[in-house]
């Protein structure tokens, strides 16, 4: 009797191998396994044995479940629980329920959240495991995939952001000024402005250069597309608030007109839109404070000759003089700013400069001092040193150490 042939299965970019038998997809990484829940399969349709019901997919039942999930909740809730759904949809979408294994949740996570803070992945993980839960409480599956170890996210930025260095300030107000994403930079620094309120900020509603001050009333929603929802609603009960024009803020809105921050065909900037501005002002930045665009690093014909030096000591034997020669070529510098970081910074500036507590919380736009003094009040090095300088005066009328007299 003639050997029967074995089935060679095509593999998908993932690196699963798949068949399909009618309308049932099996997939799997081990070839052998995918034929034996085919022919398991098989088995149990002869048999009578499957149900008359067919799993649903991860897109049929999440988009039913969502609105029952989430029903009472604000807009603004609702329309990021939605984002996040569709990050899981856009990769497994397709897929059955019964189907899917911690390794495609893990995959979600490693395709769709990278660069994101771990507050938001953890939003994530929570909306999925919420969302198999009930799956596995409608009998859909036998266990939870979202709840297993090997499932679990990376984990992303953690922590309050950061006051900028003086350094990096002196950048943002000397380089890359003619870039679309300058005006929210320096808006964010010198007002202490949220990203959400800078996509929504119209200079002409805004800003009132006479008095030197900027009303701020439009704010930036999420409105479950890819799109931003302007309205006079803010983040908060206080986000509606004045704010004085800072000079350095001035003079860079002076003669400007229109939206903070456009998107390329100068419509109102989307999410897409706002995340491929920052990235290209990064990249603005970091090739203006290198000299050189990060993919010519080491690569110009000055750096590949130095490398060529290295590596000739290098053979010879003379390693420490190799090292110093690569040493010639300066280290890169990335710019590693967020737009928080500049928000942060504004805080900072503030306090570090003697503005009043109360006075602060209304310019940042919160309700109370809690949130300045759990995150945004950071006390510098200059600010401790001051504070050091006034109470040594107070106390024993000297001053870095030396006497003053009683009538200075």
């Amino acid at each position: 009797m003639p050997r029967q042939k074995k089935q060679h299965l095509k593999k998908r970019k993932d690196g699963r191998y798949f068949c399909r038998y009618k309308d049932k997809w099996f997939t799997g990484y081990d070839e052998q396994e995918v034929l034996e829940q085919r022919e398991e399969y098989k088995r149990m349709e002869k048999a009578g044995e499957l149900s008359a019901l067919q799993c649903p997919t991860v897109s049929a039942y999440a988009l039913k479940w969502l609105p029952i999930a989430k029903v009472g909740v604000s807009a603004q809730t609702y329309n990021e629980a939605v984002i996040l759904m569709e990050k899981l949809i856009r990769a497994i979408g397709e897929m059955p329920l019964s189907e899917v294994k911690p390794s495609d949740i893990k995959a979600v996570y490693s395709e769709s959240f990278l660069d994101y803070s771990d507050s938001y992945i953890r939003a994530g993980a929570q909306l999925y495991k919420d969302l198999f839960d009930a799956a596995q409480e409608d009998g859909w599956i036998r266990q939870n995939p979202a709840r297993q170890k090997s499932a679990q996210p990376h984990k992303g930025y953690t922590g309050s952001h950061r006051a900028i260095t003086d350094q990096e300030r002196t950048w943002i107000e000397t380089l890359c000024t003619d870039h679309r994403a300058h005006d929210a930079v320096m808006a964010m620094l010198y007002a202490g402005i949220r990203p959400q309120e800078a996509k929504a900020m119209n200079i002409d509603r805004s800003v009132d250069f006479d008095e030197s001050v900027i009303h701020l009333m439009d704010f930036a929603h999420l409105d479950g597309s890819n799109h931003y929802k302007i309205t006079e609603k803010g983040k908060t009960d206080h986000a509606v608030r004045t704010i004085p024009l800072l000079s350095p803020l001035k003079d860079t809105l002076d003669g400007k007109h229109g939206m903070l921050v456009t998107s390329a065909d100068g419509k109102p900037v989307t999410i897409q839109a706002w995340k491929s501005v920052w990235e290209s002002y990064v990249s603005c930045m970091e090739t203006a404070i290198n000299g050189m665009q990060q993919r010519w690093y080491r690569r110009t014909k000055e750096h590949k000759k130095i490398l060529k030096e290295a590596e000739r000591l290098r053979q010879q034997g003379r390693e420490e003089e190799a090292r110093a020669k690569e040493a010639e070529i300066p280290a890169w510098i990335s710019f590693t700013v967020v737009p928080y970081d500049l928000r942060h910074s504004f805080c900072t500036m503030c306090r570090d400069n003697g503005v009043e507590l109360n006075t602060c919380v209304r310019w940042m736009g919160h309700a109370d001092a809690k949130m300045i003094l759990k995150i945004y009040d950071e006390v510098s090095s200059d600010r401790s040193k001051k504070e050091a300088e006034r109470l040594e005066q107070a106390l024993f009328g000297r001053q870095n150490g030396r006497q003053i007299s009683k009538s200075a």
